[in-house]
């Protein structure tokens, strides 16, 4: 088990296309972390033509940590590449407004589809 996380956090993590670190928020409130993998041929065992199509893999930790705070450090200092500026205070459980189709319609523009008629 030590053998394959170290093969995620120092083999997988890395090869993986415009990695910023794992997002600290996936922890479930006991200390357990949950992270995905969209392509299992990070790993280089792992060849592309024997699996045929892109496959990715879920990774769930448990640690025996009670608190998410600790299984944080505890992931942190067996070396979890975790995203700069999250976990722990409101800020970090605040998530992106997803943005509606009407947000991206153009307003102003004369005959544009979904305009006010050239009011602004």
């Amino acid at each position: 088990m030590y053998s394959f996380l170290d093969r995620v956090i120092n083999l997988g993590f890395p090869r993986t296309r415009d990695f910023q670190g794992v997002n600290p928020n996936s922890f479930d409130g006991h200390g357990n972390f949950s992270v995905g993998i969209r392509d299992q041929s990070v790993f280089p065992e792992i060849s592309y033509d024997t699996i045929g199509k892109p496959r990715g893999m879920d990774i769930c930790i448990t640690t025996t940590a009670n608190t998410d705070q600790e299984g944080q450090k505890l992931l942190s200092l067996m070396g979890m590449p975790f995203r700069e500026g999250g976990g722990g205070g409101p800020a970090a459980d605040m998530r992106k407004k997803k943005l509606k189709r009407h947000h991206f319609d153009k307003k102003g523009v004369k005959g544009g589809k979904g305009g006010k008629g050239g009011r602004r």
